[in-house]
């Protein structure tokens, strides 16, 4: 999707109409912004970066500084990962997790978890997820 590149955008240029540096959005902020659905589309992103450079307090923009909606996006999104298991384990558990809030789509989750749409897929497929074949989103 466009969100990344789209709120980027709207960051830096409201930045700059503010006066502020903002350098980025933290993991969680970002993890909201891309689980959110936006059905505002463009405008209603565009008026949440706005608010949230506003409302920033510091060099990035965190989850406190984002819309109640969007902010709510993420709290149905937060994994917990039992302690003392395998690194392994807790990237199956992340990208599982993931998968299924986003309801299968592989280009959002790959998105929303930094990593590239093929890496998605080939570990899944090493998992017994899904078919080594590329299927649909």
């Amino acid at each position: 999707e466009d969100i990344p590149l789209l709120a980027t955008a709207f960051l830096k240029e409201f930045a700059r109409e503010n006066g502020k540096q903002i350098d980025g959005i933290d993991p969680r902020a970002r993890t909201a912004l891309y689980s959110y659905d936006w059905p505002g589309n463009v405008r209603e992103l565009r008026n949440c970066m706005e608010s949230a450079v506003v409302l920033a307090k510091g060099s990035v923009i965190t989850l406190d500084d984002l819309p109640p909606t969007v902010r709510k996006s993420s709290e149905s999104t937060s994994i917990h990962i039992p302690l003392g298991i395998p690194l392994e384990e807790a990237e199956k558990i992340i990208i599982r997790e993931t998968l299924s809030a986003q309801k299968g789509n592989k280009s959002k989750t790959a998105e929303i978890l930094g990593i590239g749409r093929k890496t998605l897929h080939r570990k899944l497929a090493e998992w017994g997820d899904i078919s080594g074949e590329d299927d649909e989103d």
